[in-house]
């Protein structure tokens, strides 16, 4: 079947279709803030979590902020049962010891985790472990400074 020339669209009407489709970029809300704590702080509440306290720097942080402080000496008792199978082995002076550790993605989902559309897209709320060990406010302990920053970007969520 032959199409008459005049029943053609014009070129200026065509339209180029990728065949891949991007989704528009994620913008983050203060509701998915408010579950990404909600992960968080169920991480907390599992015995591995005396490892966020280990780990130190802007994690251990985190990790007080889901705590307190009331909840403390409870997780500083002792290694969690899942800290052999899981944790740090440490060989020395041929004695083996185990503490608990964080695996990579664990310390990571401290600071980033959003589910949109059922693909794991991250999102940092807080700077990732590499970024705040790079920055001026790694200084070997956690200072005065360390706490203003983290109280204004917690009110700035």
């Amino acid at each position: 079947m032959a199409v008459a020339p005049d029943a053609c669209r014009p070129r200026t009407e065509l339209r180029s279709y990728s065949p891949t489709y991007t989704l528009p970029p994620f913008k983050a809300v203060y509701a998915d803030y408010v579950v990404y704590e909600q992960h968080r702080h169920e991480f907390m509440n599992q015995p591995r979590a005396r490892a966020a306290l280990l780990h130190g720097g802007l994690v251990w942080r985190l990790a007080l902020h889901s705590f307190g402080f009331d909840d403390l000496p409870s997780v500083l008792e002792g290694i969690s049962r899942e800290a052999v199978p899981y944790g740090l082995m440490l060989l020395i002076n041929d004695q083996t010891y185990f503490d608990d550790e964080l695996s990579e993605e664990e310390v990571d989902s401290c600071a980033a985790r959003i589910i949109h559309d059922g693909t794991m897209d991250k999102v940092s709320w807080w700077p990732r472990p590499q970024a705040w060990a790079a920055s001026g406010l790694n200084v070997g302990f956690w200072s005065t400074r360390c706490e203003e920053w983290f109280q204004k970007r917690l009110d700035n969520i």
